[in-house]
């Protein structure tokens, strides 16, 4: 766990609400916060998911807890796991979505024990640049086979003053993992300021991951706070009103906007969100970075390099910029040794400035093990694997590729276990059920295991329109079939 828990005193009293949100508090160190964080946050699980929640109040031995409405989705039995590793069934009557289509839900447990509640903060007071921490409990690993507490630093990216899909406006920079959906977002006094939602990541023509696209996004405490009562949350009726929002557009909402278009896979409608943020701050390097990423989505190769430079002058030392540009050089501009040159610099970059491998620096190792491997250098790209999948485990299409590798430098059982892995986290990938059959066809010789996964990857490839793969797959299931129907007669 990132952080050791201090000791905390228990809510005394029949009913304890939800402390008054803070209009002025000393702002705490990043562990202090964190102890808060590690307190304050629960882990929600059912035998197929996991995902986290904060504890709001206690009524006796009741306890209730703000999620995502996501997260406890299933009519299922679902536990909670508490900061001291207890574990409590959830009352399956209690679990109330908000109204509407708002990103949120309320459920609740017994228990003798005494929890510490959250202290709320107003979420409109946040602005660009703020620093801002996020914390849940990502789901199992292969390295780390139970669930544990993670705490993440980072920044407020957009507070926009509109309302997007599930209720989400606010957006922040913030390393998020599955998991972390329904853990507390927290300021720098230790405030509730949102409820985690989701958080993307850039996916690559090769269906592999890139950079994260710094939407990550949550639903801010004012939302619930407006909604609460109809959600049968009683609030103390001295919460401080928050700051009336201002009304002339500014560049968090474009910002915002952008996350919910990308979302969306409305690439060019986001493309004139980000021209209007670079109106409003034309000196902004993310800004920059962000729409250099989407002017490669939509073929604008030259563009994008152009606005990945641009990021660059404006900040030497943006090492998410430098891989970005490192991938279109290596993908569609055929710069090989200028990638190679861009993926050194953000890797050094991030080694010198952190003590922990952020995850969304992974793909600059896997990118440049890529590049290594053209250069006939296996191992060296093996151990650039290796790095990028212990910065970033959850990430299926890393093992697949490593699988390669392994078959490269004859570790047979090692490719096997890391085709499995891969399946494990993404079941619905028809590429590496494909991968996994030729090797087992041609190397290991399990024709049986080999026509298996084939159908299997026909399948799923039929099923999402992935007209080549189908008909790949389709061919070498009729060519095996009758070529073990030759060897039976």
């Amino acid at each position: 766990m990132s952080h050791k828990i201090s000791a905390w005193v228990g809510i005394i009293g029949i009913w304890a609400t939800i402390p008054l949100i803070q209009t002025s508090a000393l702002a705490k160190t990043s562990v202090e916060i964190g102890d808060t964080a590690r307190a304050i946050t629960v882990a929600i699980s059912e035998p197929q998911s996991v995902g986290s929640g904060v504890i709001l109040q206690q009524q006796g031995d009741t306890y209730t807890v703000l999620t995502a409405a996501h997260v406890v989705r299933n009519k299922v039995a679902y536990k909670i796991t508490t900061s001291d590793d207890r574990q409590y069934s959830v009352i399956s009557s209690s679990i109330k979505p908000a109204p509407g289509s708002v990103d949120l839900a309320i459920v609740k447990f017994k228990a003798n024990a005494k929890y510490p509640t959250a202290k709320l903060g107003s979420s409109q007071r946040l602005k660009s640049g703020m620093e801002l921490y996020v914390a849940g409990f990502p789901a199992a690993t292969q390295v780390l086979t139970k669930s544990v507490f993670m705490f993440r630093e980072g920044k407020v990216s957009a507070n926009s003053n509109q309302t997007f899909e599930a209720g989400y406006s606010l957006v922040y920079s913030n390393d998020t993992l599955p998991g972390m959906s329904g853990g507390a977002v927290l300021n720098t006094n230790g405030e509730l300021v949102a409820i985690h939602g989701r958080g993307d990541r850039e996916r690559l023509s090769d269906n592999t991951f890139g950079s994260k696209t710094g939407f990550n996004v949550g639903i801010p405490i004012d939302r619930f706070v407006a909604i609460a009562s109809s959600m049968g949350v009683p609030l103390s009726k001295s919460v401080a009103a928050a700051p009336p929002p201002t009304t002339a557009p500014k560049a968090d909402d474009y910002l915002a906007s952008a996350a919910q278009k990308y979302r969306n896979r409305d690439y060019r409608g986001a493309l004139a969100e980000y021209d209007r943020v670079i109106q409003l701050q034309p000196n902004s390097s993310p800004a920059y970075n962000y729409r250099g990423v989407l002017k490669v989505k939509i073929q604008d190769f030259e563009g994008g390099l152009a606005d990945y430079n641009r990021a660059i002058q404006l900040d030497a030392n943006y090492g998410e910029a430098y891989s970005n540009r490192g991938n279109l050089k290596a993908n569609k501009l055929q710069d090989l040794s200028g990638a190679m040159a861009d993926y050194d610099l953000a890797i050094s970059l991030q080694e010198r400035s952190a003590n922990e491998l952020s995850p969304k620096y992974a793909p600059a190792y896997a990118y440049r093990g890529r590049l290594k491997v053209k250069n006939m250098d296996a191992n060296a790209g093996l151990a650039d694997y290796n790095r990028a999948i212990k910065i970033d485990p959850n990430e299926a299409t890393y093992y697949s590729y490593r699988a390669f590798l392994k078959i490269v430098t004859n570790d047979r059982p090692g490719a096997m276990t890391d085709f499995n892995r891969s399946i494990e986290i993404d079941p619905n990938n028809a590429s590496t059920y494909f991968k996994r059959g030729d090797f087992r066809y041609y190397t290991l010789k399990d024709f049986a295991g080999a026509i298996t996964d084939l159908e299997i990857a026909a399948k799923l490839a039929e099923q999402q329109d992935d007209t080549e793969l189908y008909r790949q797959s389709s061919v070498r299931l009729k060519r095996w079939r009758q070529q073990m129907n030759e060897s039976k007669r």
